[in-house]
């Protein structure tokens, strides 16, 4: 299975566990806590995604950072 297979499935089972989930709170009546239970599967669900995004935006961050202080401290000429 290679790379693009492996994430078409991950999303896919995410889907299915999402879905699975509204359909089981619309059969209970939808209720006020249904939604802040909804927002915490999507969440969970897409949680490493957004670790993910989170590292690569602190670490883009960092270089930004990184590169405008050794510009300060570097002597002009």
């Amino acid at each position: 299975m290679n790379a693009r297979q492996r994430c078409r499935l991950i999303n896919l089972n995410r889907v299915l566990i999402f879905a699975l989930t509204l359909g089981g709170l619309l059969l209970d009546g939808l209720q006020l806590a249904d939604s802040l239970c909804t927002l915490a599967l999507f969440v969970w669900l897409w949680l490493p995604v957004c670790t993910r995004l989170k590292v690569h935006l602190l670490q883009r961050i960092d270089e930004k950072l990184g590169s405008a202080k050794s510009a300060k401290t570097s002597p002009s000429m």
